[in-house]
């Protein structure tokens, strides 16, 4: 969870690569005959929303690379393997594929990140091939809206189909663009999971939302099951790889609670502490790379405990992730968000929460809270905070009777915040910081677009539901009722 940052000043580039850096997007230009000993990454971020960038690969965060006074940065790897690695400049992530001897380049505006990235030097090709691959695949996914539409085998048939034109892409370039055999695998294979992720969530929202097409589906319409691989050391940066495989998880908790005697709606509550207790069991069962296995455990159990409803539960997470043996410095950080979450319990009371003000006024929760109350958590380097605003707005003009409070979680970063409320319009009003605490900022994180609702005495009445929830509004007239 923790990021590493060092002075980069030790990776400063040799005077001729640097001059080359600086032409950005012109590339170096070597011949495949003269291959450079050393691997480069460096770039531009237009708009950055933090001053670093960080580097992984399987996994492991290589390093953290500031970013200079004309927000462009420059890397050297040393003996770089072959393979994916991940780029982390929050809140967004992007695969990059590298090879021994490559000058990659890239530029990217973070007010349109995906359409604006651009990658140039040697190793543009295969990154580019991705980019591309990525916005079609967004876009495929935008089937899932209208899921209710297509009947399993037409949906088959709709993913089978969107699969074969990505293969036919991909032959087609390797072709023309002489790909190596190892990027050929990497990216057949993350067309595969992708492809296995969408039939993996249409049978999560047919199995929730539309029942009546939950026993059409056709025979064979999961045999790509039978030939997972948990352990895919290729694709470990793959963030596809491992969305697939914490869906799949998801639709296993609920094959195992349809005989567990549970309810039915706790079955399919992903929060539901019996449900992620399951998930964590099979994942540990089923995944054995360390630092995988580490990875996915982690991100069931933080969506259990985030979403807890009481302390039982939280404890009950926690022993199990003892069970799995994940480290205790890992269960220590868990235990923080545990911390946290006690806050959020049915119950609690909020009433001396310190917050401050857009006027830098350092006052108490207690004092704003006058009726029934839904508080929004947001941060300003969140890209969904935009619409989070515009959504409770048409909260606040349906339900005047029920006040709509907004509460930065970016700690200690008070012009930031204040920048991002008068730039975005939000009224100043109900607009307030999270004071000073003793728990670090990153944990808050895991908390964003949460929503609590409040009596009028301050009182957490609910707890365990974020914005985006179907039953959002069903719930919010409930808390009313």
């Amino acid at each position: 969870m923790k990021s590493r940052r060092t002075n980069i000043s030790r990776y400063v580039l040799p005077a001729l690569l640097l001059l080359c850096l600086n032409l950005f997007f012109t590339g170096c230009k070597n011949s495949k005959d003269d291959i450079p000993p050393h691997t480069y990454i460096g770039g531009k971020i237009i708009n950055p929303t933090t001053e670093y960038i960080v580097i992984k690969n399987n996994g492991s965060i290589l390093d953290s690379i500031r970013l200079d006074n004309q927000n462009r940065f420059s890397y050297k790897i040393e003996n770089a393997k072959r393979g994916l690695y991940l780029l982390e400049h929050k809140p967004e992530t992007q695969n990059i594929y590298l090879s021994p001897g490559d000058s990659l380049l890239f530029r990217v505006n973070t007010l349109a990140f995906d359409e604006s990235l651009h990658f140039s030097g040697r190793g543009n090709e295969k990154n580019n091939f991705l980019t591309e691959m990525f916005l079609k695949d967004e876009h495929n996914s935008q089937l899932l809206l209208s899921f209710h539409k297509y009947p399993p085998e037409v949906f088959l048939k709709k993913v089978d189909s969107i699969k074969h034109e990505r293969f036919n892409t991909l032959n087609r370039e390797s072709k023309k663009r002489n790909f190596s055999e190892d990027f050929v695998g990497v990216a057949s294979n993350i067309i595969t999971y992708e492809n296995n992720d969408l039939k993996e969530k249409y049978t999560y929202l047919v199995n929730k939302y539309y029942k009546e097409y939950s026993k059409e589906f056709p025979k064979g319409f999961h045999d790509y099951r039978k030939d997972i691989d948990f352990n895919c050391g290729a694709l470990q940066s793959s963030p596809a790889y491992k969305r697939f495989l914490e869906n799949y998880l998801i639709n296993y908790s609920l094959s195992w609670c349809a005989t567990s005697g549970l309810d039915k709606d706790d079955c399919y509550s992903l929060t539901n502490v019996d449900n992620v207790k399951a998930r964590l069991q099979k994942a540990g069962e089923l995944i054995g790379a360390p630092t995988l296995r580490k990875e996915i455990l982690e991100k069931i159990a933080v969506r259990g405990i985030v979403m807890a409803k009481s302390r039982e539960d939280i404890i009950s997470i926690l022993r199990e992730l003892q069970e799995q043996n994940l480290s205790e410095e890992d269960i220590q950080e868990m235990k923080q968000l545990g911390t946290i979450q006690l806050a959020y319990l049915p119950g609690t009371t909020l009433e001396g929460v310190p917050l401050l003000n857009m006027a830098g006024e350092l006052i108490k929760m207690g004092e704003i809270i006058d009726k029934p109350t839904v508080i929004f958590l947001w941060s300003a380097y969140s890209k969904g905070h935009q619409e989070e605003h515009r959504r409770i707005n048409q909260y606040r003009e349906k339900y005047p009777e029920i006040n709509f409070i907004g509460i930065n979680l970016d700690l200690e970063e008070e012009p930031a915040w204040r920048v991002a409320v008068r730039q975005n319009g939000y009224n100043p009003e109900t607009e307030f910081q999270l004071g000073t605490t003793s728990i670090e900022k990153e944990y808050f994180s895991y908390f964003l677009d949460k929503i609590l609702f409040l009596n009028s005495s301050g009182e957490v009445v609910v707890g365990d539901i974020y914005l985006s929830s179907p039953d959002f509004e069903s719930r919010l007239l409930e808390f009313l009722n």
